[in-house]
């Protein structure tokens, strides 16, 4: 929200087609504590929805320029444009959620579970519920962080929903530079249901560097990954300066039970603005942030430090201008910086607004990043595809952010201004077969045709928010602003669809089962146990394999049903259980390659590991027969000079699949 006044300079040049060769590392500065959890019961507030506006008390302004530099100025590469027909069907649901609360802008995010939404804005937060909009909950932030010790100023507030544990992150940065505080609020349910407990943590997020100079963190990215749950930030200095982003990295298994824990800071000082993949399913983190004029660069984040590496992107340059709105009510379109970024089957996805080289138009420019395994696959990250949304001569579009689902369709929200009109609240999408970098004519859901603010620059975002259903996987949900007719701000849910769903994915049971030569004994238990998560196990005993250590093996086939030409998404549950040590290492046969793919590594202690692939990313795993085949080996290295066998106990390995359209 309250961010500096960055400026792309000496962008507009051009970038070869190749990703950039060679990581490179950052490590931790150190650790901090933090304090067990405090709990608050939403449902113990009374009462549970108070829209009392409450003016924002003070608004730090930062001056500095922060020069983005100059791309590879061999770039030729163009960005993708526009289809001639519109991909969204009929919104799903559309309901009006928070209204002005005495701040500006509202920097409006949202985190979906299965029966609500957690819509946050500066400075309030509310739970609606998916089915008709009802609000059941929504108080300031000094309410629901209270008995922490925190001060008035909470700003840019970030929520999103955890499938994996079921439950909902809220992050809210704290600040206040008589007192030199900097801190992060973070919030977690205790089930996926918002309403009731929730672990509230107050975590100091002051930098101070080697020379004690202290920076306090603006602008917050966040990320829950599988094991890990990550924040980050610009570092501003509380009278001047800029120390540029650092990560704050916390074991996410505590924060699922309020248990007191540690915080591994990793400064990375050359970068800003930095958005974090929300949610992964990984081990790690990732984050995105524009590099240079023609480049992003990619990272990869744990507790041991972050690893970094750049890909090419076609030219950009920051926005030329604002929004120019009706009677001189223009909209800040802010400097080129990413707006949201989120993970999805191996890719991150993410969206800007940027002028096209050379013009003063604004439109919305959105990524596709294939990791292709990286790190671990010693492959680099490249661009799969990207594009620009657009209107016609007049027309800005800015504030997207984009998300993909598991058919890997993606949708986008963004804000469109013109003369004639405020601010329409947008979405628009593609199919995950349509033309790489193309995007259909938008769909309007609010129209704005009243005047916001008054008759200069307005403030508008700083952000959107966007994510897939977890329940159905496919239906988008988006939150973004619209203006009031008193001339303030409110807040408005819609969900999407793509195209009309009616594939449903369904369970394939384990056809064959076997272990590699050397990799492995099978033991008791029939095949037909892997199928379900029910405590019948398929135990495979290990054997030593020199150089490796001792190893226990199963390769699994399934007969889909499905030929490669009608495959559409596709999802592997493995939960495997093995001694302390032990880590799964999970595979899928390349029928292109006729080898194993490694697709996924965790610690082998009885958690489920997912992987997924979605309808552009299956056909190389699908044989002209219509089966898949899965690899799964347990390796614990040998400690010392003798083996030490274990036992793999195979709960499920179960694989689902749909059909496409």
């Amino acid at each position: 929200m309250f961010n500096p006044k960055f400026a792309f300079l000496a962008l507009g040049l051009a970038v070869s087609t190749a990703s950039f060769a060679g990581d490179k590392t950052l490590p931790p500065s150190g650790t901090i504590s933090v304090d067990a959890a405090k709990i608050i019961n939403t449902r113990e507030l009374v009462p549970a929805v108070d829209t009392t506006v409450r003016m924002m008390p003070r608004r730090p302004e930062n001056e500095l320029i922060f020069k983005i530099k100059a791309g590879d100025p061999n770039n030729r590469t163009k960005p993708g444009g526009m289809l001639t027909v519109p991909r969204v069907s009929a919104a799903a649901s559309k309901f009006p959620s928070i209204g002005a609360t005495g701040w500006t802008p509202p920097d409006p995010d949202m985190g979906i579970g299965p029966d609500y939404v957690v819509c946050v804005v500066n400075s309030s937060i509310g739970f609606f519920r998916k089915s008709d909009g009802q609000r059941t909950f929504q108080r300031t932030f000094s309410d629901f962080f209270a008995g922490l010790g925190a001060g008035s100023f909470l700003f840019d507030p970030k929520a999103t929903y955890d499938p994996i544990s079921r439950r909902f992150f809220v992050f809210c940065p704290e600040q206040d530079g008589a007192t030199r505080t900097s801190k992060m609020l973070i919030a977690v349910s205790d089930d996926s249901d918002p309403n009731g407990n929730w672990f509230r943590y107050r975590v100091d997020s002051k930098f101070t560097d080697s020379a004690n100079n202290e920076y306090w963190l603006d602008y917050p990215g966040i990320g829950v990954s599988r094991d890990l749950v990550g924040y980050c930030g610009n570092m501003f200095g509380f009278t001047d300066g800029w120390a540029g982003n650092v990560y704050w990295v916390l074991p996410k298994a505590s924060l699922l039970t309020g248990a007191a824990t540690t915080a591994t800071l990793i400064p990375d000082s050359n970068n800003a603005s930095v958005k974090m993949a929300n949610i992964t399913d990984t081990p790690n983190l990732f984050s995105l942030s524009v590099e240079s004029g023609t480049s992003l660069r990619v990272q990869s984040i744990t507790a041991t430090g972050v690893t970094e590496t750049s890909v090419a992107i076609p030219p950009l340059a920051g926005p030329a201008q604002n929004a120019q709105g009706p009677n001189g009510h223009n909209l800040s379109s802010l400097d080129g910086r990413l707006f949201n970024t989120l993970y999805r089957a191996g890719n991150l996805v993410a969206a800007h607004c940027v002028s096209p080289v050379g013009e003063n138009a604004l439109v919305a420019r959105w990524y596709d990043v294939a990791l292709n395994g990286w790190p671990r696959s010693g492959r680099q990250p490249a661009t799969a595809q990207s594009g620009q949304v657009r209107g016609p001569s007049g027309q800005a579009y800015h504030m997207p952010a984009v998300a993909k689902n598991r058919r890997g369709d993606m949708g986008m929200v963004f804000t469109r201004t013109s003369t004639s009109i405020q601010a329409d609240l947008m979405v628009t999408g593609r199919k995950a077969t349509d033309l790489p970098g193309t995007m259909g004519i938008p769909t309007a859901m609010v129209e704005t045709r009243r005047n916001y603010g008054g008759a200069t620059t307005n403030r508008w975002g700083d952000y959107f928010g966007i994510g897939v259903d977890p329940v159905d996987d496919l239906t988008f949900w988006a939150y973004g602003m619209t203006g009031r007719d008193d001339g303030a701000w409110i807040t408005h849910v819609v969900s999407f669809k793509i195209s009309s769903y009616t594939d449903t994915a369904r369970l394939i049971a384990v056809n064959t089962t076997g272990t590699l030569p050397g990799q492995g004994i099978l033991g008791s238990g029939p095949d037909s146990n892997l199928n379900l998560a029910d405590s019948k196990t398929l135990d495979v005993t290990s054997q030593v394999v020199k150089g490796t250590g001792d190893v226990a093996s199963l390769r699994t086939t399934y007969n889909t049903g499905i030929l490669p030409a009608n495959f559409g998404y596709m999802k592997l549950d493995v939960k495997v259980g093995a001694v302390s040590g032990a880590t799964a290492f999970v595979y899928l046969w390349n029928t292109r390659t006729g080898k194993y793919d490694a697709v996924t590594t965790a610690p082998a202690t009885g958690g489920v590991i997912s992987v997924e692939r979605t309808e552009a990313q299956t056909r190389d795993y699908v044989t002209p027969s219509a089966s898949v085949a899965a690899l799964v080996r347990i390796v614990r290295p040998v400690r010392g000079s003798a083996s030490q066998k274990f036992t793999a106990k195979f709960d499920q390995m179960s694989l689902r699949v749909s059909e496409k359209l």
